[in-house]
């Protein structure tokens, strides 16, 4: 359906769309990897995060037997609460052994639950390929 605007609001409409869009993608992203990610207390799916133009959220503190599981719907995001044009947006997980999970392989500290390495990057390729659809989407709803 196409939308009228007055061409002095067109800035403001593609600002606005631009910035669902973002929030999608960060929600996606956050919803993907948090599920995705491999369980046995739940400390490694509970210290997902999102920062804008940073990333220092150390993660769930170790010693408990189980952790809350995150809700995928809600990102955990520090110290920003919307998403806006300008800002750099950080999906991440600080624990020690994140890296690990995603780079090394089966046996070697990749988890059977996550189907080995590149899980992390897997899932950045395919956020990436929503975006037409989720602008589209996203167009058609403003």
């Amino acid at each position: 359906m196409a939308v009228n605007i007055k061409i002095t609001e067109i800035g403001k409409h593609a600002k606005g769309n631009y910035e669902k869009l973002l929030a999608a993608l960060v929600a996606e992203t956050y919803k993907s990897l948090a599920q995705k990610s491999p369980v046995d207390t739940g400390r490694f799916k509970a210290s997902w995060a999102v920062g804008e133009n940073d990333a220092s959220f150390p993660g769930e503190a170790a010693g408990q037997s189980s952790y809350p599981a995150p809700n995928p719907n809600q990102p955990r995001k520090i110290g920003y609460q919307k998403e806006r044009i300008g800002k750099v947006y950080s999906v991440y997980n600080n624990l020690p052994y994140a890296e690990k999970l995603e780079t090394a392989s089966l046996g070697k500290g990749s988890s059977k639950q996550t189907n080995g390495p590149g899980w992390v990057r897997a899932t950045a390729k395919r956020v990436q390929s929503i975006i037409p659809t989720l602008a589209a989407q996203i167009e058609a709803e403003s």
